[in-house]
């Protein structure tokens, strides 16, 4: 679901989106789209807390 607020990577407000690899909810500046991973994700899959690309 998508909803409002800050951006937890860069704090622009406005529609936020859920990254499906680490559940920050981000901006349309800072999500992939696509992927619905943000760009911390890089394409990578997180796991507790750490990043592993693939």
């Amino acid at each position: 679901m998508d909803a409002t607020g800050l951006c937890d990577n860069c704090g622009k407000s406005g529609r936020l989106y859920t990254c499906m690899l680490c559940g920050r909810r981000v901006c349309a500046d800072c999500i992939d789209a696509g992927k619905r991973a943000c760009k911390n994700c890089k394409g990578g899959r997180t796991t507790g807390g750490t990043t592993t690309l693939r």
